[in-house]
């Protein structure tokens, strides 16, 4: 057997959600500062294509690098990864990361509640493990500031005509469309009429920009939010995150909840205080709390918790041989 790279990890899912871990075989990421050590794995692409392309991957599979912090006051780095970019933090791997980092032992486990400090692009991410009998029965994230952007964009699609939606940030930059407002349902059975609509919503954002008030890297805008009612009795809200290029958040988005809990706030619909119930695709649940208010610069904003569970599921080791013909693999979307 031969090899020219192993690599290493371990998978799990957070409310149905995959995330793949990678612990080694990536080489020295470099940087003084995580968007640094982001921009620097950038330059390797084909990292990302080898672990999250097929064979070894599939289009809907998000992953995280494990790095050393940056930040004084963190505990560990991440460098999400996904099919299509590198967002600046993603709610559901920060769960599961954290979820890893207690039961593998990355982060000594305190019975009660252990605190992992996150390093990622977007600022250092508090994640609180609820400890159980030595393990990780769910993790409390404290968001990134989150707010919202713009109210009331319209946008021109083929199929549906003008559309309205509001922009919000909870972490990454989202638009949120009502569902209803396109004919649509947020169930299973309608996943790839969902995947269509935010293609046409994604396309029509082209011509509008978007810059967080304080961080020049985060300026894009390529998440859409199809948001519904919940069925008022497990779930206050539903909704479905779409990714680019076709991928459906299996879980309840955990930046999408804190972007929707800043578009509630901003529109007055929610305050401080208030949770949200907030479901997915699958009928899991994460549950967010707006805990206070602030300002980003000259943008009003919240602070806010989401809590959700993740649950390991296996490890991996990878080879790539010299010799196989998809050195950074394929991916069939249709895109």
């Amino acid at each position: 057997m031969r090899s020219t790279r192993i690599i290493q990890g371990i998978d799990s899912h957070t409310a149905g959600c995959p995330l793949r871990l990678i612990t080694s075989g990536f080489g020295p990421i470099r940087g003084k500062t995580m968007v640094e050590k982001r921009a620097d794995l950038m330059t390797r692409d084909e990292l990302r294509q080898l672990v999250l392309f097929e064979p070894r991957g599939s289009f809907n599979m998000p992953a995280a690098v494990l790095t050393e912090a940056c930040s004084p006051d963190a505990d560990i780095g991440m460098i999400i990864l996904e099919p299509d970019t590198y967002p600046p933090m993603c709610g559901h791997c920060a769960m599961a990361v954290a979820t890893i980092a207690v039961e593998a032992g990355y982060i000594k486990a305190v019975e009660g509640e252990t605190l992992v400090r996150l390093d990622t692009p977007a600022g250092v991410v508090p994640a609180r493990v609820a400890v159980e009998n030595g393990r990780a029965v769910s993790v409390t994230l404290e968001m990134p500031a989150s707010f919202l952007y713009r109210r009331d964009v319209m946008l021109e699609t083929p199929s549906f005509g003008r559309v309205r939606g509001d922009i919000a940030f909870g972490g990454d930059f989202y638009l949120l469309v009502e569902a209803a407002d396109l004919g649509l349902d947020l169930v299973p059975e309608q996943a790839w009429q969902l995947v269509g609509a935010a293609a046409e919503l994604r396309a029509a954002l082209k011509d509008v920009p978007v810059q967080h008030p304080t961080m020049t890297h985060i300026n894009e805008i390529y998440q859409i939010e199809l948001i519904g009612p919940g069925n008022g009795t497990t779930s206050d809200a539903r909704n479905v995150v779409v990714c680019p290029p076709t991928v459906i958040d299996r879980s309840p988005c955990g930046t999408g909840t804190a972007s929707r809990m800043a578009m509630l706030h901003g529109l007055g619909r929610m305050k401080a205080g208030d949770t949200l119930r907030h479901a997915g695709i699958l009928d899991t649940v994460f549950t967010g709390r707006i805990t206070g208010e602030t300002r980003l610069a000259e943008t009003p904003a919240i602070t806010c918790t989401v809590t959700g569970s993740a649950y390991l599921t296996g490890t991996f080791n990878f080879l790539l041989d010299p010799h196989d013909p998809f050195q950074a693999g394929f991916r069939l979307t249709g895109v």
